[in-house]
């Protein structure tokens, strides 16, 4: 299959038409903790986030998407915002949780995540990148990096000087790509699991 170059790549702001592929990628970006969250299998938790991504729910809001494109076919999705607005964000997920999981099901979801491992995602003067999620067919083209590099150019647009993200442990190719990009981990977070610790990386910017 054959790819656009890169200057041909642009990224824009998510649009409502883009929720399902922003669901997808979301999913794709978050793996096991996904399945773990939401207790179950691709299909139907790829249908649960793709109902919050529709209700702007918070952090899995469509408004602090950007897709990356080419010739207007979707390539990838990032998820960010400053880290001033992350506990916002995170709160405002609660009221969509009842009537898109059910009352059983969103209670266990936020028991789930009160539970998760760590500290703070992101401090208030770092910009926060959530997810960063590229479709397999353009894996290895670079999208990643461009995300990241958009999401550095508007922190530094908002007067950051930090772009944060998180890394599952057992994600080493994303370990990789973020380290040569000039990531460095600053805190890592173990747990039993195996895929609920992750590395919390900072970059200057």
């Amino acid at each position: 299959m054959s790819f656009p170059g890169l200057s041909e790549i642009s990224i824009r702001p998510a649009q409502p038409g883009d929720a399902a592929f922003v669901a997808e990628m979301v999913y794709l970006s978050m793996g096991k903790l996904a399945d773990y969250l939401f207790e179950g299998a691709r299909g139907p938790v790829i249908t649960l986030i793709h109902k919050l991504v529709t209700r702007n729910a918070g952090r899995f809001g469509s408004r602090i998407a950007f897709v990356a494109e080419a010739n207007g076919r979707p390539l990838g999705v990032m998820v960010s915002c400053e880290g001033v607005r992350l506990d916002a964000l995170n709160l405002a997920v609660i009221p969509h949780l009842f009537p898109v999981m059910g009352t059983a099901s969103a209670l266990r979801f936020l028991w789930r995540g009160f539970w998760l491992p760590g500290g703070r995602e992101a401090e208030k003067d770092e910009y926060y990148v959530s997810n960063v999620g590229v479709h397999p067919f353009a894996q290895g083209q670079g999208i990643g990096s461009r995300l990241l590099a958009h999401a550095e150019r508007t922190g530094q647009s908002a007067g950051l000087t930090k772009c944060a993200l998180v890394v599952g442990l057992y994600n080493r190719n994303a370990l990789r790509l973020y380290q040569r990009l000039g990531y460095r981990i600053i805190e890592t977070v173990q747990h039993p699991s195996g895929f609920l610790g992750y590395h919390r990386m900072v970059k200057d910017i």
